[in-house]
């Protein structure tokens, strides 16, 4: 197994795709496939799954195990019923896959708005740009900004503003956008 970032996110992503789960990527990961380069030793995502649905869980165990990603059921089934995360951890690297469920309004509408994009030859679900940078707006610490502001820069003639406008007030996060977007003159 290659044990490179490149080499755990095939991995991470095919497992992703053959246990037939829905989800999406978000966070750090998605701002660096759309505009952002630096270092990150996740991968965060959010799932569609509640923790009665045993055969879905074990489907994706089994999905890691086969790429050499370790998590237990017992660790799912936890984090589930607590409304946490769970890691997954690349048994070749220090890599690892943050994961949860939708428990909030802003993980339902990531997976709701994701957009289907190819990485490293291998078709995934993304965060949509806007969704990201509200959630990056609200998490607000200063990493998170630098990846607004990226995202802004590199794919401000694909933002469907009217809807980041929107989601923005409704997140309570607009006057800091327009912040944002004044000191970028956009």
């Amino acid at each position: 197994m290659e044990n490179s970032f490149e080499g755990f996110v095939k991995r991470a992503i095919s497992s992703l795709n053959e246990s037939g789960i829905d989800y999406v990527i978000v966070g750090g990961f998605a701002a660096v496939i759309y505009s952002r380069s630096r270092m990150t030793m996740d991968i965060d995502v959010i799932i569609n799954i509640l923790p009665v649905e045993r055969d879905l869980i074990k489907k994706l165990v089994s999905s890691f195990e086969k790429k050499e990603l370790d998590v237990l059921n017992s660790e799912i089934i936890t984090a589930l019923d607590e409304k946490g995360h769970f890691s997954v951890f690349d048994k070749n690297s220090p890599f690892r896959i943050d994961m949860k469920s939708t428990f909030t309004e802003l993980d339902r509408i990531a997976l709701k708005n994701k957009r289907k994009l190819r990485i490293f030859d291998l078709e995934t679900w993304i965060e949509d740009p806007c969704d990201l940078i509200i959630a990056k707006l609200i998490y607000g610490s200063q990493q998170d900004i630098e990846d607004v502001v990226s995202v802004l820069l590199d794919l401000k003639e694909e933002l469907n503003f009217e809807y980041l406008y929107k989601r923005a007030k409704e997140e309570k996060v607009y006057d800091q956008l327009l912040k944002l977007m004044d000191a970028l003159k956009l």
